[in-house]
């Protein structure tokens, strides 16, 4: 499998993981490191990002990729995507398009998330 594919099948993962709140997955998939700016601007380590899945503060109801560019480096590789989004942030509604950037970083031998950031796309 290239590194082209194998990004693609761990951003499929991801997908499914955020849309069923999966937090085994999601934990493995996000890094210790994991630094992410979200969109109302605030910066949140892996276990904040794992604890809103988890409490159900975040839950996401679509999530359908409109467009994906991917940028392999060596053991690492950069994601742009354009998101078409639904669900709620506590118990707030939020509908609509968001860019996401995603940083990942072979970690013994697995892919991880190390970055990202999300912008409503307007």
């Amino acid at each position: 499998m290239s590194t082209l594919e194998e990004i693609q099948l761990v951003e499929q993962r991801l997908r499914e993981a955020m849309l069923g709140s999966n937090i085994e997955e999601l934990d493995a998939l996000l890094s210790d490191e994991l630094l992410v700016t979200g969109p109302d601007g605030k910066l949140v380590g892996k276990a904040d990002d794992l604890a809103a899945h988890r409490t159900g503060i975040v839950r996401i109801e679509s999530m359908v990729p409109q467009e994906t560019i991917i940028k392999i480096l060596p053991e690492t590789a950069v994601v742009f995507a354009l998101m078409a989004m639904q669900g709620f942030i506590q118990d707030q509604a939020f509908a609509g398009l968001y860019r996401y950037t995603r940083v990942w970083s072979r970690q013994t031998g697995n892919w991880q998330i190390v970055a990202a950031h999300i912008s409503p796309a307007t």
